[in-house]
């Protein structure tokens, strides 16, 4: 049995078909939606594996059990839709209404010619037997024929005319049009022999019934006239009409009891003869009509149509579907699990050693120095796999290569030894049987060259490979120039190969979606659906790595922007009129601020280095700390509430004697002391208030909104400078380039309002847990923005 052909009867093929079309025509899921068609889809896989081994995929019972339960879901909302899964009914009624309208069209006709002078040579009946003999020769000159004429008949142009593309979507609301409009078509085009035979069948019982008409017609015309029969022509004379008629009638001579016209008897039934014609020679010509009709006609054209019938209820028990098909390749890939083994052909090792860095993050483990045999990258929870293997570069074709050929690039014969390149061998002559396996399994090859040159020297092993490849060119910045000269001599050597930069592809994590679609694009088929769940794995990790690097960021920043340190005593009178005390709070304070900026480098460190295995960069880097320029920090200085409380009671006795003085003592001093009163209190209660929160009777010292805003800017850049070196890019401090850093800060500086917000609120409640999310989406979307700008 081919495994590449699926045979179903005629109710479980329209059912696929129905299936088939709903799929084409509902891409925005108004019907099932994504989520809800792959649960019915795993469900339908489960139930297929009952009556198979778990391992392998029961490609018939999966597609049948897809099909009845995807229409199951669809009949609920569009039941008018699941009813094309019954065929229509007017086919069998065709079948039977022309053959019988046929019939009585041919009865109706009453007569032949002029029934009082019937003309044995009569053109409608001789039209008629004409017509059937041609359409015989017909049939069996087209058995001769080649397939690709016969495909080219009026039935089968009738048929691929139906079946033509439809519009769909052409108009909103049109769900049903569509759907069935897409059906016919791909049921035409998985039926057309079928439906050729049934219109054969269809046109031999029509010709059948019509002949029938005919006779009766004949008959019925015997019964209520008398026939004069005769003949009459002014080109054949006697002897030719006898010979004609003659063979015409012999086939009922020879099967039936009738007797033909003798030549006395034709000589006596010319018109111009003048002699009697009796009704005998009537009735004799009437058997003779009928009985042509029945064995030429009739008979023949029953026959044709019971097997044209046969053959076609034969094929309808056996519709095959061509599971190479894509819509069959992308339905069954959606559930098969695909292995993609991956060959690195690396004329350059630089570049080798950073696309197995840009594995080795997708891996989340260190892969082998020598990748003798298939690694695993990664896989997927439904089996899929993403596998690598080194290509030697002393690996060599069986076929040896000519002197004259290996000579020189010229255009001749380079073609020369691309058509000598394609005749494969039947077994491999590589080095190492578990490199011949590698080579048999492989789907794609990734060429690194060091020179255009190298792309001549591979061809060979590429052609006798016959597999598709992407030409990943160096770890420089390479400019057009160089990649039209790589892509030049990929034409020369005729290698079916996209050619790539690849730093483009694989300079940071979010560069990695191009080399996974120029993977996916020359990928078999068959393989398409299974390396996009790979590379949504890929992608996952990316993204999962990339929370986490922020979520680090955020501790970091949030950190740093509740750390706080004392800086000596409160704010007094007499710190305020001492120098020495006022020298010794200076260095207290300054001791609280390189006490901090300890805390801070020691907290970026940790931070680098946490970042640095995240992205599996194993060299050390410098800590590229936040620039400490401008304002770094603010002090928070307690005031002492009792002088407090003395200067605000002085302030107000003062304030209290000038109303005293103006009032000429009459208050008796009262003003005074009330002013000291009211004046003391408020300033007591002030400083109380203002020194709530921090510890009491010391100053703190934290770091100002801009230190934050260098310190986002310096976290960012280190982000950036880790995940560019873990792919062999610049690293950190002098090495940064200038545009990473005026992205970044034009980034942060854009969130500035938002991320003081985060600052004062994580100052005011110390809860950063709360918070650290939000701050991990808002730098998050910040890298995000600087990386699609780099």
């Amino acid at each position: 049995m081919d495994p590449t052909t699926l045979r179903l009867d005629e109710a479980s093929a329209r059912r696929l078909v129905l299936v088939r079309a709903i799929d084409d025509v509902d891409t925005e899921g108004r019907l099932l939606s994504s989520v809800e068609r792959d649960r019915l889809e795993q469900e339908a896989l489960e139930a297929s594996r009952e009556s198979s081994p778990p391992s392998s995929l029961d490609r018939a019972s999966y597609l049948q059990q897809r099909a009845h339960r995807l229409l199951a879901a669809v009949e609920h909302r569009h039941p008018q839709l699941t009813a094309l899964e019954q065929p229509g009914a007017w086919r069998r009624w065709l079948a039977w209404l022309l053959p019988l309208a046929a019939c009585v069209l041919g009865a109706a006709i009453d007569r032949i010619d002029n029934p009082q002078r019937v003309n044995m040579l009569s053109p409608p009946l001789l039209a008629v037997l004409l017509w059937n003999l041609l359409a015989y020769a017909g049939l069996v000159v087209a058995w001769f024929l080649p397939r690709r004429w016969a495909e080219a008949s009026p039935l089968a142009a009738l048929q691929q005319w139906l079946a033509r593309e439809p519009r769909i979507g052409a108009r909103p609301g049109r769900l049903r049009r569509d759907v069935l409009a897409r059906f016919q078509q791909q049921w035409l085009r998985t039926t057309g022999p079928q439906q050729v035979l049934w219109g054969k069948q269809v046109l031999h019982a029509t010709a059948a019934g019509w002949a029938v008409g005919l006779a009766l017609s004949i008959a019925l015309g015997g019964v209520v006239r008398e026939y004069r029969v005769g003949w009459e022509s002014t080109l054949l004379e006697l002897h030719q009409v006898h010979t004609f008629l003659s063979v015409l009638f012999a086939p009922v001579v020879a099967l039936l009891p009738l007797e033909g016209f003798s030549l006395a008897d034709l000589q006596r039934m010319r018109f111009s003869s003048g002699a009697a014609i009796g009704v005998e020679e009537a009735r004799r010509w009437v058997g003779l009509y009928l009985g042509l009709l029945l064995l030429v006609v009739v008979l023949p054209r029953a026959v044709l149509a019971a097997v044209a019938g046969w053959r076609a209820r034969r094929l309808g028990r056996a519709v095959a579907f061509d599971l190479r098909d894509p819509y069959f390749v992308q339905v069954l890939a959606r559930v098969s699990p695909a292995r993609v083994t991956v060959g690195v052909l690396a004329f350059d090792e630089d570049a080798r050693v950073l696309l197995l860095q840009a594995m080795r993050q997708a891996a989340g483990r260190v892969p082998p120095t020598r990748l003798e045999a298939p690694w695993t990258v990664l896989a997927t929870p439904k089996g899929d796999a993403l596998r690598l293997f080194d290509i030697p570069l002393g690996t060599r074709p069986p076929t040896p290569v000519a002197p004259a050929l290996a000579s020189g690039p010229s255009p001749a014969r380079a073609w020369l030894q691309d058509l000598m390149g394609r005749f494969r061998s039947s077994a491999p002559a590589p080095r190492g049987d578990a490199l011949t396996s590698a080579l048999q399994e492989a789907d794609l090859v990734l060429l690194l060259p060091a020179q255009p040159e190298d792309l001549q020297a591979a061809s060979r092993l590429l052609h006798w490979l016959d597999r598709p490849a992407l030409v990943l060119v160096g770890g420089g910045d390479e400019g057009a120039d160089e990649l039209a000269a790589y892509r030049a001599a990929v034409r020369r050597a005729a290698l079916p190969a996209d050619v790539l930069a690849l730093r483009d592809c694989t300079g940071n994590w979010s560069r990695d979606a191009l080399l996974l679609d120029a993977i996916t694009g020359r990928l078999p088929q068959g393989k398409r659906a299974g390396f996009a769940r790979m590379a949504e794995v890929w992608n996952e990790r990316n993204v999962q790595r990339l929370d986490d690097a922020m979520q680090l960021v955020a501790d970091l920043l949030l950190q740093a922007a509740r750390d706080t340190e004392a800086a000596g005593g409160s704010l007094s009178l007499k710190r305020l009129v001492s120098t020495g005390d006022r020298e010794a709070g200076q260095r207290l304070r300054q001791a609280a601020q390189d006490a901090m900026v300890l805390r801070l480098r020691e907290a970026e460190a940790t931070h680098l280095a946490e970042l640095m295995r995240m992205y599996g960069v194993d060299e050390a880097l410098p800590t590229a700390p936040a620039a400490l320029t401008g304002e770094r920090f603010t002090v928070q200085a307690p005031l002492d509430s009792p002088q407090a409380g003395m200067a605000g009671a002085a302030t107000g006795a003062a304030m209290g004697a000038g109303i005293d003085l103006v009032t000429g003592g009459l208050t008796l001093g009262a003003a005074t002391a009330l002013g000291a009163m009211l004046g003391g209190g408020a300033a007591y209660v002030a400083a109380a208030w203002r020194n709530r929160g921090g510890s009491a009777g010391t100053a703190q010292v934290q770091l100002s909104d801009e230190m934050m805003q260098s310190l986002a800017e310096a976290a960012l850049l280190r982000y950036l400078a880790v995940v560019h070196r873990s792919r062999g890019g610049p690293g950190l401090a002098a090495a940064t380039p200038p545009a990473w850093r005026s992205e970044v800060v034009a980034a942060v500086e854009g969130a500035r309002e938002s991320f003081a917000e985060f600052w004062r609120q994580v100052r005011a409640s110390g809860d950063a847990a709360s918070l650290r999310q939000p701050l991990a989406a808002k730098l998050n979307a910040l890298v995000r923005q600087v990386l699609a700008r780099l």
